[in-house]
């Protein structure tokens, strides 16, 4: 009888000790392991894998704040890979509910920024009331923790831009504008591209305001100088001018700078096409004909027009 007793009791030490080495060593090493991976192919830009080591992370650590974050994280970066209106707010939801299964003495400032900046983009898609609301609650919070940082008034901005509520987005853009440091000769490089990106991106806000506020000069005078800081790396504002001129009814100067554009970046279809219906415009269908077939693949432009750009 004591052999049969002792027999148990090491059946179940061996039975407690692989489940403790399941749930406190097995359990964490494989979860963090696809955690490495989804990293390494989010840096890839392979959603699909991304996607897929995620979900191994949170089925091995379904309750680790950290890896509900990150979950989120992923599913708002891999956006762009749906195509339809109907795809991408169901992936915010799941990016929603995965931050919510957060506890709330574990939402740090980073985890709210992330829930303000998916909220901002569900209510862009649904142009719902209810999720402008939620976003502009956390931006309110975000900016009351932290009245200092420049980057919650710059994505605060963009809440009010998707609200075309144009005056209110001037001056909390005018707030992140002031509170960007002044870059000085001693500042790190990687420091003074950081300051410049996101200075870049609150200059094209603006310009994007006072487009729409039909004050073209204002508007150009912006992009221009989001353009100054980031010269190479934002060629998608000259296209941005060009409709400044669109609107002016300047065909010329705006083929000019989708020219310009697309010189910058000729691996974008969307310059070829742009171009072509500018010339389509104003007639000269030899000329739209070119940049048609190359919007199409079919042919390589061998016009190079004189820009002056």
């Amino acid at each position: 009888m004591r052999f049969f007793i002792k027999i148990i009791l090491i059946i179940l030490l061996v039975a407690l000790l692989c489940v403790s080495v399941w749930f406190f060593c097995l359990r964490v090493f494989l979860a963090d392991a696809h955690f490495r991976k989804a990293m390494q192919y989010r840096n890839g830009n392979n959603w699909t894998e991304t996607l897929m080591h995620s979900n191994k992370v949170l089925a091995y650590q379904p309750y680790e704040p950290f890896y509900q974050a990150n979950f989120a994280i992923n599913l708002k970066n891999g956006l762009d890979f749906y195509k339809s209106k109907p795809a991408k707010i169901q992936i915010l939801d799941l990016a929603i509910k995965a931050i919510n299964k957060i506890p709330q003495k574990n939402m740090d400032f980073k985890i709210k920024k992330n829930l303000a900046q998916i909220y901002m983009l569900k209510a862009n898609l649904t142009q719902k009331k209810e999720d402008f609301l939620s976003s502009e609650k956390l931006f309110v919070d975000l900016a009351q923790i932290s009245p200092k940082m420049a980057s919650v008034y710059k994505d605060w901005c963009q809440l009010k831009i998707e609200q075309q509520d144009w005056q209110t987005a001037l001056e909390i853009c005018g707030k992140a504008f002031y509170l960007y440091p002044e870059i000085k000769p001693e500042t790190p490089k990687v420091r003074q591209d950081a300051i410049k990106s996101e200075m870049s991106e609150v200059y094209e806000k603006f310009g994007q305001i006072y487009f729409n506020l039909e004050d073209y000069e204002k508007s150009e005078r912006m992009y221009t100088q989001a353009l100054k800081l980031v010269p190479r790396g934002r060629p998608n504002i000259w296209k941005k001018i060009a409709d400044i001129y669109y609107k002016q009814g300047d065909l010329d100067t705006a083929i000019g700078k989708n020219l310009h554009g697309m010189i910058l970046s000729p691996n974008d279809a969307a310059w070829p096409l742009a171009i072509g219906l500018l010339y389509e415009q104003k007639g000269d269908m030899s000329e739209a004909e070119k940049y048609f077939e190359s919007f199409l693949g079919s042919d390589p432009i061998s016009h190079t027009p004189q820009t002056g750009f």
